[in-house]
């Protein structure tokens, strides 16, 4: 569905209604890559030691229960899906079920093959990661040089095939040098792109690695490449309005907000969360509410995630701050930097935004505008 808008609406009718219009199956936690941001990527012995994955039959036998209780919109996402030898057959499988499908990639795995059947049964849109913009980037990040190259290859066959792609872009404190070779690509091959800087704290992996949280660059640094990400989103003479409208009125939607803030996002709501090992969740990114899940308990775990979620809310200094319009604040985002509470602010986002907005504040003042 190529409308945004209209897709925002079907989501949003839904939540209304707590109907599951929007899942993600996270087929597989191994990946080909191995890059050091990463939340979930598991080798295969740490896999199997944790649990086992699901077959082609259980994954496509879940989506049927899950389309029959409404489900629309399907991200097929990992670690890498492309890594499961049976990822085609869930693949069409799914797709018969009339379901729009999406999925996650690093596109190192797509091959010539892989395009051609695509083209018989074409996804709504397959995001490609790029994570930086040379194979040194990739060989420093991600451990794999010729990830670069495999990346651009596939995205060029698939836009070649007229297959929909979107480019996700994370900056970290390893790539963040490579943000204008980054730019150049996009705006090269005029591909659509969603960005960000903010990598949340790796929740599901704090018991293996307990000093990843050292591992983010500071939330200066990444206010500051939010800031450079979002003038290229909105260059071609966009920058100057989308600016002014970024500060305008913050100040005056303080009284506006409520103080009880629930989550504002879909999530729990019309969108879910299926783990590989078969828990489900309002997001990848919050560790609770979690339900073990079965084919034939999919709505009962899908009423009580939206009974849990209902309960949730923001830190009341979230719902009052003078950044509030500007900052990407969610639930998530509370509940993985507060390891689990939901009381307090996440201060590394507030210090994100607070470094975003002087920097849009700075340049307002050097180029001598005003900012209403």
């Amino acid at each position: 569905m190529k409308n945004p808008q209209i897709k925002r609406y079907l989501y949003s009718k839904a939540a209304l209604r707590h109907i599951p219009i929007g899942g993600t199956f996270e087929l597989t936690p191994c990946c080909n890559m191995n890059c050091r941001m990463c939340y979930i990527r598991l080798s295969k012995e740490e896999q199997e030691k944790n649990g086992r994955l699901r077959t082609a039959e259980e994954w496509i036998k879940l989506g049927q229960v899950c389309r029959e209780s409404g489900m629309l919109f399907l991200l097929l996402t990992g670690g890498e899906p492309f890594l499961r030898p049976d990822f085609r057959e869930i693949y069409e499988g799914l797709y018969r079920m009339g379901l729009l499908l999406s999925i996650n990639t690093n596109g190192t795995l797509i091959t010539e093959e892989t395009v051609e059947w695509l083209k018989e049964s074409p996804p709504e849109k397959v995001n490609i990661t790029l994570y930086g913009g040379s194979s040194a980037a990739y060989e420093k990040l991600c451990g794999y040089r010729d990830g670069y190259n495999k990346a651009v290859r596939a995205i060029r066959m698939l836009r070649e095939a007229g297959i929909r792609v979107n480019v996700n872009v994370s900056f970290t404190q390893e790539n963040a040098e490579e943000q204008e070779k980054i730019f150049a690509f996009l705006e090269k091959y005029d591909l659509p792109s969603k960005m960000t800087s903010y990598m949340f704290p790796p929740v599901r992996k704090w018991e293996e690695d307990c000093e990843a949280e050292g591992k983010r660059m500071s939330p200066e640094r990444a206010g500051e490449l939010l800031w450079k990400a979002e003038q290229f989103k909105y260059r071609k003479g966009l920058w100057e309005e989308r600016k002014q409208k970024l500060l305008t009125g913050m100040p005056e939607e303080i009284g506006d907000c409520p103080v009880d803030e629930k989550m504002r996002c879909m999530a729990g709501r019309s969108v879910f969360w299926v783990t590989w090992d078969w828990k489900l969740r309002s997001c990848g990114m919050m560790m609770t509410p979690s339900i073990p899940v079965e084919t034939e308990s999919f709505m009962q775990a899908w009423q009580k995630i939206g009974e849990q979620i209902d309960t949730l809310r923001l830190p009341k200094e979230c719902s009052v701050c003078e950044f509030r319009s500007v900052c990407p604040v969610c639930g998530a985002a509370v509940q993985s930097e507060g390891n689990g509470n939901m009381e307090e602010k996440p201060e590394y986002l507030c210090r994100l935004t607070q470094e975003f907005v002087k920097c849009i504040r700075r340049e307002l003042k050097e180029t001598g505008e005003v900012t209403g």
